[in-house]
């Protein structure tokens, strides 16, 4: 093979190479543009007193029907709340919760807290008095 031949099959190679290139990143580009872009979720406002006080009550009230019995019923108005009014009404409860934390996740503190809220009244009712 001549220097010539040598030279032309090198060009060919690189032309090639050019083309393969430019075509990958004209599919990367095509990929980056399909891709929906991520809106982050807005946060949402601090807790103020009133609601503070509100989801006390509704956990107050949650606890009583827990304690009489319907276990079931507290759990399907647990269930039927969206997943950030449930985190609020844990966080308001003063339960460690983040705003990446699943619903299950979220109840089930809840129902520790009502589990042990009851074991505490319990002990107080046990104890005779003037101790």
């Amino acid at each position: 093979m001549s220097e010539q031949e040598i030279l032309n099959e090198l060009k060919a190679l690189s032309q090639k190479v050019d083309r393969l290139s430019s075509l990958l990143e004209s599919m990367r580009a095509e990929q980056q543009s399909k891709r929906p872009a991520r809106t982050p979720r807005p946060k949402l406002a601090p807790l103020t007193p009133e609601e503070v006080q509100k989801y006390k009550t509704q956990f107050g009230e949650l606890y009583e029907q827990w304690l009489s019995g319907d276990e079931l019923g507290v759990q399907g108005q647990l269930d039927k709340l969206e997943v950030e009014e449930l985190r609020r009404l844990a966080d308001s409860n003063n339960l460690n919760v983040t705003s990446k934390m699943s619903k299950e996740r979220v109840l089930h503190l809840i129902g520790a807290r009502f589990r042990e809220k009851k074991q505490l009244h319990q002990v107080r009712t046990s104890r005779p008095e003037g101790t």
